[in-house]
């Protein structure tokens, strides 16, 4: 025989030969059937026992996930019996329909509906639930031996409500589950629990009533004195009951197991409001830095607009000083050779070397002396002689050549 603190849904001793219980008394989302198939998976593989016994208590959740227990006990080699301790709803009715028989508290509910997608609190329904629910259909009408009009009328509900809320005696009308496979409760607690149901559909409520959700517990810490001693005393048959809603069988339904029970189930609510209200923490922190990173990409932006700006206006000033030294070394380089102190052919050089270094071609053309420009004093001698009526040797051969030839002279052409 052996025992084990550490399992989430193993309940009680288990052995080799002997039946072994295991409880899904939670909501059906990735991380509670990764969990629950690995224990599932540990007493197949490594127990063996007789017979497996799974209790369910859940609202449903996924398909997906949901699908993936009711595939592991639907093809489970050892024999398993399903029983709905309080509440089969949506995808935990489809995982409590895959046990090989069938059983159902006298006091329990078996809730069937649509699948949807939950948007934001809104129910929507698309092409993939249409065909999740045509799979659902399916297992209903083949486990059960319905009618697919049967069924579908289940699913839909009366108009105005989400599906169809059954109670043992009417799961068994419809054929969901075997009169002998009823389990009945001990009248008292039976009477508390059908008078607290009266007139409630919601899912919410009923997992409360059954003293699964943490607004039903007291602020304070539950004893076994607490249970006991108030004016509405528990008995041994109501411990009994209420603990197997919790898994707790044989020697571990005791008052002070459930006490523990429903505290770890308060610490689990406390946790998730902490957890929650970190969460809504970090949310508003991430808007502040999406709020200071937005102002950034701003600013950044203008800087990229200032520098171009900034760059346009250099490129300006770059070109007018560039066009300035280019004035001033032609300026240089063009008044050298007006002064005759350099060939136009050597302008070239020249300019080059006043680009290099304006101070050093400065001092080499300063330095250079300039030549007299013989062509201009000819020039000029020549209007100075014309203006004191006195004939410039090119007057004078001119008039020679008049002398011979007359100046009406014309070579004359040869045909």
């Amino acid at each position: 025989m052996a025992k084990s603190k550490e399992f989430k849904f193993i309940k009680g001793a288990y052995c080799t030969g002997s039946p072994a219980d295991i409880c899904y008394y939670t909501d059906v989302d990735y991380w509670s059937v990764q969990d629950f198939i690995w224990e599932f998976d540990y007493l197949v593989n490594y127990i063996n026992p007789s017979k497996i016994r799974i209790h369910i208590n859940s609202v449903g959740g996924s398909v997906i996930e949901g699908m993936s227990v009711f595939a592991k006990i639907m093809d489970c080699k050892i024999p398993t019996e399903c029983i709905n301790d309080a509440l089969a709803a949506s995808m935990g009715s489809i995982i409590w329909a895959a046990g090989d028989e069938l059983f159902m508290k006298d006091y329990a509910l078996l809730m069937i509906h649509n699948p949807f997608c939950d948007c934001n609190g809104d129910k929507q329904y698309n092409q993939a639930t249409e065909a999740f629910t045509q799979q659902l259909k399916t297992i209903y009408v083949k486990r059960f031996g319905l009618s697919e009009d049967e069924v579908e009328n289940i699913m839909n509900g009366k108009e105005g409500e989400d599906g169809t809320f059954l109670t043992a005696t009417q799961a068994l009308e419809k054929g969901f589950v075997d009169a002998e496979h009823i389990i009945e409760t001990p009248k008292a607690i039976k009477d508390k629990i059908q008078a607290a149901l009266k007139d409630t559909k919601d899912v919410a409520q009923i997992r409360a009533i059954y003293g699964l959700m943490a607004p039903t517990l007291p602020s304070t810490t539950i004893n076994e004195q607490n249970i006991t001693s108030n004016s509405n005393t528990m008995d041994k048959s109501e411990i009994t009951v209420f603990a197997a809603l919790f898994g707790l069988t044989g020697e571990k339904a005791t008052a002070d197991n459930i006490t523990a029970k429903i505290n770890e189930l308060k610490a689990k609510a406390d946790k998730a409001e902490a957890n929650q209200k970190a969460l809504d923490e970090a949310k508003a922190e991430l808007t502040t830095v999406k709020a200071e990173l937005t102002g950034a990409k701003t600013s950044i932006s203008n800087l990229t607009a200032d520098l171009t700006k900034a760059k346009d206006a250099l490129k300006v000033y770059q070109d007018a000083e560039a066009k300035a030294k280019e004035d001033k070394i032609n300026a240089l380089v063009d008044k050298a050779i007006k002064d005759c102190k350099i060939s136009k052919d050597d302008r070239e050089a020249y300019v080059k070397m006043a680009q290099n270094d304006f101070e050093l071609a400065e001092r080499i053309l300063a330095t250079i002396p300039a030549r007299d420009n013989i062509g201009a004093a000819i020039s000029e001698a020549n209007q100075d002689t014309a203006k004191d009526g006195i004939q410039t040797e090119e007057q004078k051969v001119q008039a020679k050549v008049e002398d011979v030839v007359g100046k009406d002279f014309k070579f004359k052409s040869l045909d």
